[in-house]
């Protein structure tokens, strides 16, 4: 049997990889076909341990604050426990000022780390995870995305549990996240178990944050929605949602929906346990059936 374990030690999950294309410095490159950019993979840094390894890297810009106005590249990620299932215990950063020739050591971030909270008068460790940093143009900010996992004090998944959106602000200046915030969403149960794990949200020009978010009511299978937000630089804040999708067939539901525009239009990708699924919007939040 080809294990979880064999897996992870033998595939590019246990490393952090990055595929490189610039304009800037490979205009025309010989080898590839005459396109303005050149594609290659670069391992930035590499871990597996037998007992964690790396997961969830993912890059946001900051323009301008690399070298010789080069933009800084941003990765997040989180250190996985094998041990256990989703058992995330620390937020690391590394950067690139030089579009990924170097990159800097991983390093944890302190303002991203495991919180512990008192819930049902237990004392639980909190962690961001699946967070994704994306460039904020209106404010000229790079804000990451993501939600909290709620764990049993041994650091097991607490099963029933609420969840958050998270975010947080990157200071190119000190070169450290600001101390991650909880999305305020409506009161009610419906959002009691909500987050933006692994979703890729998408900015207006105005500013207005389409944020894909999944959530689950009453104890049921996770549905999907996308979130209409405003953000002033510091505060993100809720302002309403759209259309809800979920389906019945037997699994966890609708998870990690992302949103990208297109001609006009607006796609949301949605992941399941059997398949993948798509739709399609004139606005971003109203979406046709899945």
């Amino acid at each position: 049997m080809f294990t979880r374990r064999d897996f992870l030690n033998s595939s590019v999950i246990g490393g952090v990889s990055t595929f490189c294309l610039s304009s800037v410095l490979n205009a025309k490159a010989p080898g590839n076909n005459g396109l303005p950019y050149r594609l290659a993979l670069d391992v930035a840094t590499k871990m597996y341990d037998g007992k964690r390894c790396w997961c969830h890297p993912r890059a946001g810009i900051v323009p301008g604050a690399g070298n010789n106005g080069l933009p800084r590249v941003v990765m997040t990620m989180n250190s996985l426990d094998v041990s256990g299932s989703d058992v995330f215990k620390a937020v690391y950063g590394l950067e690139t000022d030089d579009l990924g020739e170097t990159w800097s050591k991983p390093a944890k971030s302190p303002n991203l780390a495991v919180r512990y909270e008192t819930d049902d008068n237990v004392k639980r460790p909190v962690a961001v995870s699946d967070s994704w940093p994306h460039w904020h143009a209106a404010t000229k900010k790079l804000l990451v995305t993501g939600h909290t996992v709620v764990y049993t004090p041994d650091w097991r998944v607490a099963h029933v549990r609420g969840r958050h959106t998270t975010y947080s602000t990157y200071d190119p200046n000190k070169r450290q996240w600001s101390s991650w915030q909880k999305l305020e969403m409506p009161e009610g149960e419906k959002f009691d178990n909500a987050g933006a794990g692994s979703t890729q949200r998408l900015d207006l020009e105005d500013g207005t944050i389409f944020l894909p978010i999944y959530y689950t009511p009453s104890k049921k299978s996770s549905h999907v929605t996308v979130a209409r937000c405003s953000f002033d630089g510091k505060d993100l804040r809720y302002e309403e949602h759209g259309s809800e999708h979920a389906v019945d067939d037997k699994t966890r539901g609708l998870h990690e929906p992302s949103i990208a525009r297109f001609h006009g239009e607006f796609f949301l990708t949605i992941r399941n346990d059997k398949k993948g699924f798509v739709t399609r919007s004139k606005d971003g939040l109203h979406f046709e059936p899945i």
